[in-house]
Formats: C-alpha cells, sequence, structure tokens
C-alpha cells in the first residue's frame, strides 16, 4: 500500500510567501476538475467557484481581506455558496424548491458541498508544486465582497484560496494538530472532562514549544491561549443579516 496520499495530507501548510509567477491556464482547468470530483449532497452542486487573476479585483478583494497575499500570488480562488442554477430552476417548476434552499439545511449543504470541493483543489494543488491558503478574511464585508463579485441572490461568498508557487524562502511548517483523543471518539461522544483537560494540557505545552521554536522564543502562547484571545472578541456580527440579504435562513 502506498503511503503518498497520506504523506501529501500530512505536509500541509498554509502558505502565505509567493512567488509572482501566474498559474497556467491547463493547471487552473485541472484543479477545477479535480475539485468538482468531490461528493456533493443529493448530486445538487450547490456551489461555485470565481477564478480571479484580475490585478483590481484582487486590490479590491485586498481592502476586504487587509491581507497582502490577496493580491501577491499566482492565483485567487473565492467559493461561493451557490443556489441562483436552482432558484432558476425553481422558476419553471410548479414544486416549492425555496422550501430547501433558503432554509437552515440549504445553507449546511451548500456550505459543505463548497468546502468540499475546495479541499479537493487544496491537495492537487499541493500534488502539483503549488502552496495555498484558505482566505475567511474576505468574511470581513461580505456585502462589499458581493459588489465586487457581482454576486446573485441566492448566493454567498464563504472564503477565498490563494495560490501559487511558494516563494523561495518560504519555510512553513505544519503546525501540531490536536491529539487523537481529543478529536477521535469510538462508538459515542468521550465527554469526560478531565480526560479532556490532561490531553489539551499537554496539547499546550506541544504548541507553545512549536511557537518558541519557529520565532526564536517571540511568541510562546499556547493552544488554550491563542483560541481564548480569539474566540472571545467580536467575530462578524452582521452575518446572520448578510445571510437574510442573500437569500438564505428564511425557514
Amino acid at each position: 500500500m502506498s503511503d503518498y496520499v497520506y504523506n501529501l495530507l500530512k505536509k500541509h501548510h498554509s502558505v502565505r510567501n509567493f512567488k509572482q509567477e501566474p498559474i497556467p491556464e491547463e493547471h487552473i482547468k485541472k484543479l477545477i476538475e479535480a475539485g468538482q470530483s468531490a461528493s456533493t449532497s443529493s448530486y445538487l452542486q450547490a456551489y461555485s467557484i470565481i477564478g480571479i487573476d484580475d490585478p483590481e479585483v484582487k486590490e479590491d478583494l485586498k481592502e476586504v481581506s487587509g491581507q497582502p497575499y490577496v493580491v501577491e500570488n499566482g492565483y485567487l480562488f473565492v467559493f461561493v455558496m451557490d443556489y441562483y442554477r436552482h432558484a432558476i430552476v425553481n422558476e419553471n417548476t410548479k414544486k416549492d424548491m425555496a422550501i430547501s434552499f433558503e432554509s437552515a439545511e440549504g445553507l449546511l449543504v451548500g456550505t459543505i458541498d463548497a468546502t468540499l470541493v475546495a479541499q479537493n483543489i487544496a491537495a492537487a494543488a499541493e500534488d502539483m508544486g503549488y502552496g495555498m491558503v484558505y482566505l475567511g478574511s474576505l468574511r470581513n464585508d461580505v456585502e462589499r465582497v458581493r459588489e465586487i463579485l457581482d454576486l446573485p441572490k441566492h448566493t454567498f461568498p464563504l472564503f477565498g484560496m490563494a495560490l501559487g508557487l511558494p516563494a523561495d524562502d518560504e519555510n512553513g511548517d505544519p503546525k501540531p494538530r490536536l491529539p487523537l483523543e481529543n478529536i477521535f471518539h469510538h462508538n459515542k461522544y468521550d465527554s469526560d472532562k478531565e480526560t479532556q483537560r490532561k490531553t489539551l494540557a499537554d496539547y499546550d505545552e506541544t504548541v507553545s514549544k512549536y511557537y518558541e521554536s519557529r520565532t526564536n522564543g517571540e511568541r510562546t502562547e499556547t493552544w488554550s491561549e491563542q483560541i481564548s484571545n480569539f474566540m472571545s472578541a467580536k467575530q462578524r456580527l452582521d452575518m446572520l443579516e448578510q445571510l437574510n440579504k442573500s437569500g438564505f435562513i428564511k425557514k
């Protein structure tokens, strides 16, 4: 049995420093085809992918994101939950399809579909020698992103992906993940707090040492400290409003 795919996935890390070389069109096509091969719930294919190589569009999106690699990359994808096609079909049927795509379940289905596509593309890109980084920061101003990309009703920009050839001085390294005992539960969820606390304490020490070695001692925070700081800050509190404006969470 070959461990090629396993080893490829284990090497993944976010790349934020790219060579300024465009990705050939034939590679973009292959990446999209790989993405489309992902599983899709009930064959709905409730997603679209917007490919961006126009520097002006990238600059506009950078204003939303605040991250330089939205512009400084080989190519940029934006992954969109998309029921626009389904809404068109709905206009020509006597059945009420909107009961599904305007619902909370429809939101979950579309988000999962788009995420599976994106992860296929990420793995295929890394196999081709490219690096990538996801861009949740495009949700900093969903309304502005909708304007920039001319998105119709029943679509929603979920996240982006910058990709390209890693710069020569790019030296990223996979971050340590949570212990298996924290995320894998056999037959039923193990909610024993003492077990969770013990493994989390060990993980915090591992993460702290990782940051310390990567930054020559400038960063030493634990995982618990990092997520506490992040999750206690207000994050995009307009999201429900923007989903409603886009035609979602109506039912």
